[in-house]
């Protein structure tokens, strides 16, 4: 390894610890450290808080509408049977 890859590695590294470790950042500080070794002062970059879980949205209260009635059947009359007693007679 160069010497100048240790001194990036070591300011990358640096830079991580004071940014309190955070994960998945590590090409954000390793370019901090390359800008800071090449003279040019890289601009600090914040780390993101993690969002908050997404709350889950309230249920819509419909207002209380009269359903309307279901509608009829339609009937339709039977053939009319003849009393079983009147049939004997």
């Amino acid at each position: 390894m160069s010497a100048e890859k240790s001194k990036i590695e070591q300011a990358a590294y640096r830079i991580w610890e004071e940014e309190g470790r955070p994960e998945g950042r590590d090409l954000d500080h390793w370019l901090q450290a390359e800008a800071q070794a090449g003279g040019a002062k890289a601009p600090a970059i914040k780390a993101e808080k993690p969002k908050a879980a997404a709350k889950p949205k309230a249920e819509k209260v419909k207002a209380d509408k009269p359903k309307a009635a279901p509608k009829a059947k339609a009937v339709t009359p039977k053939a009319a049977k003849a009393p079983a007693a009147a049939a004997k007679a």
